[in-house]
């Protein structure tokens, strides 16, 4: 049997799996004290597996491409026999650091994209090594790089499942897998937990003024600065968009509602840092467990919904043509003008400002018109008139100007609209379960 099929690997195995089967496999060939797997991160060397002798001097390194025994060989792409260990970076001009190994044996690995890594052996004896030696280890030197090369290629694809791409906090997946892991922690100690649910207003704005690329730069300020505001053991998530979540176990209310006016602060310095402006809010929702909720669906949907209320009642005046829309789909009344019958309609999206219905009914723009959103609670109405009119598909609703008092009768005809939606949407869920259930 060959060098090369002695050290076959398994492509499946994960990176730190992969080093270490390799180093077993690789020892009775080629003896020696101490091993080292580097692999290259951008410019420098990181030691991702380390054995033997001086282990912790060895992890500790983090040795530039070009410098050094192994930094050379990586930058050289040439094999090293007999080098001297205490020539790495980590070991210069540091009294503190004494190695009693006195020979190395490193060779490159160089995968399909070029060198990923070295491979160092390194022995107690002067001139431990030989030609049959380097021999052997250039032999299975590249089947242990397409190895490495698949195991990075895995982790990486592992990780951009569970992480967001652009922050680098956890993505929705995540977040989802780590509730329901506090929630069985809560269930099992009879604990707390608080979700919030977080949404930037204006950051559409900031899109459209100053382009995806600033956008972009304030996502990343805000969740870095959110992350570090939190304690150590919070979990701070990016949903998506410009979503952000944080699961905060055993945070009382009260520090909860400080804690969503620290983030409504960061939020808007993350904005003004980067456009030099007073551009960017905050609409947070909170849902405690188990007082809201006892799955993770049930908090986070609870939890937006506070926050969607939150946006609408928090609306600045530079904000009033930007309303945030509820998409929903509602059978409602609609009466065009006074003392005509009402019709049914589909409701299809409403905010503060106005909604669309489907409607075959036609109604000129500029008509006034009345929409009743409930038919057992009379009082969930609102007047407005027909903004723009799709012959055969449906009409724009822009409501009128509303005091105190006909906003907050709209902030309950949204939670209405909201509560009816989700209703509705789950027990069609519900039947889709069930009749794949027949099927199977």
């Amino acid at each position: 049997m060959t060098a090369v099929q002695t050290c076959a690997l398994p492509i499946s195995l994960s990176l730190g799996e992969t080093l270490s089967v390799f180093s077993v496999k690789l020892k009775p060939m080629v003896p020696y004290d101490a091993i080292a797997i580097y692999i290259r991160r951008d410019s420098e060397l990181i030691p991702e597996y380390v054995n033997g002798d001086n282990y912790r001097l060895f992890s500790s390194l983090r040795i530039p491409v070009g410098q050094g025994l192994s930094g050379w060989v990586a930058h050289n792409r040439k094999p090293i026999v007999n080098g001297n260990p205490s020539v790495e970076p980590g070991y210069l001009n540091d009294p503190s650091k004494f190695s009693t190994l006195r020979s190395a044996l490193a060779v490159p690995l160089e995968g399909v994209s070029g060198v990923i890594g070295v491979l160092a052996l390194y022995r107690l004896e002067r001139d431990a090594f030989t030609s049959d030696h380097l021999r052997i280890l250039l032999a299975v030197s590249s089947k242990m790089a397409l190895s490495i090369e698949n195991a990075l290629k895995y982790q990486q694809a592992e990780s951009s499942a569970t992480t967001d791409y652009l922050t680098g906090l956890p993505n929705a997946r995540s977040l989802f897998l780590q509730l329901d892991r506090e929630l069985a922690r809560c269930k099992r100690d009879n604990s707390s937990l608080t979700v919030m649910v977080s949404d930037m207003d204006g950051f559409k704005q900031i899109n459209d003024r100053f382009g995806h690329l600033e956008g972009n730069r304030v996502l990343r300020l805000f969740a870095q600065a959110l992350k570090d505001s939190c304690r150590e053991y919070d979990y701070v998530a990016r949903m998506g968009g410009d979503e952000f979540v944080v699961i905060a176990p055993g945070l009382a209310a009260d520090a909860a509602k400080k804690k969503a006016e620290q983030m409504q602060a960061l939020a808007k310095q993350a904005g003004s840092e980067v456009c030099g402006e007073d551009i960017l809010s905050l609409s947070v929702g909170l849902a405690l467990y188990p007082e809201d909720g006892k799955d993770a669906e049930q908090l986070l949907a609870e939890a937006d919904r506070r926050m969607y209320l939150e946006k609408q009642k928090e609306l600045t005046y530079k904000d009033r043509r930007v309303h945030s829309r509820l998409k929903c789909r509602v059978t409602i009344e609609l009466q065009a003008g006074a003392g005509t019958t009402p019709v049914f309609a589909n409701l299809t999206d409403v905010s503060l400002g106005g909604c669309y219905v489907e409607t075959s009914t036609i109604v000129a723009p500029g008509s006034k018109i009345k929409l009743g959103f409930s038919m057992d609670d009379a009082s969930l109405t609102a007047e407005g008139v027909v903004a723009r009119l799709d012959p055969g598909s449906g009409i724009a609703v822009q409501f009128r100007e509303m005091n105190r008092e006909g906003r907050e009768r709209m902030f309950k005809i949204i939670e209405f609209v909201q509560k009816t939606t989700t209703f509705y949407n789950n027990r069609y869920l519900d039947s889709l379960t069930k009749d794949n259930l027949i099927r199977g």
